[in-house]
């Protein structure tokens, strides 16, 4: 699914010559495939449109105690501190000045979390102003 993503996300980010790195290692966690790439598109989505031209982002996938880890980390804008506690917020917009076609409509990161929730795991982010950020979504195995 990561790699589905990927390939998908990167003409977008090709417009702004921003590179998608992925690592990831082999796991399976039980879910809805749909699902699981319509999380990782929008946080590609995200990471692509709040990067500066030029940037990066990078995909992980990764095992740990149990868990199958997801990281979408960009070099973009970032989020500030204050914020932080309510992006995953139904219609939260960071940036109150961005209009709707510019800054979406505030669903996507709720989205993301109601399936990420739906699937057993846990979303979290964690930011710095003019830095980036680091999605980070934690989903249980399958075995």
């Amino acid at each position: 699914v990561a790699q589905e993503c990927v390939d998908l996300m990167r003409p977008l980010a090709e417009e702004r010559h921003i590179s998608i790195n992925r690592t990831s290692v082999p796991t399976t966690v039980r879910g809805d495939h749909d699902r699981i790439a319509q999380v990782l598109t929008n946080l590609l989505s995200n990471a692509i449109r709040y990067n500066r031209d030029g940037g990066e982002v990078k995909l992980g996938v990764a095992e740990e105690n149990g868990h199958a880890v997801i990281t979408v980390t960009d070099t973009g804008i970032g989020i500030a501190a204050e914020e932080l506690p309510h992006i995953f917020d139904r219609f939260y917009r960071a940036d109150k000045s961005r209009s709707r076609p510019d800054g979406g409509s505030g669903l996507g990161l709720s989205i993301c979390k109601t399936i990420v929730d739906a699937h057993g795991g846990t979303i979290t982010a964690r930011s710095e102003i003019e830095q980036g950020t680091t999605i980070e979504v934690r989903l249980p195995r399958s075995h």
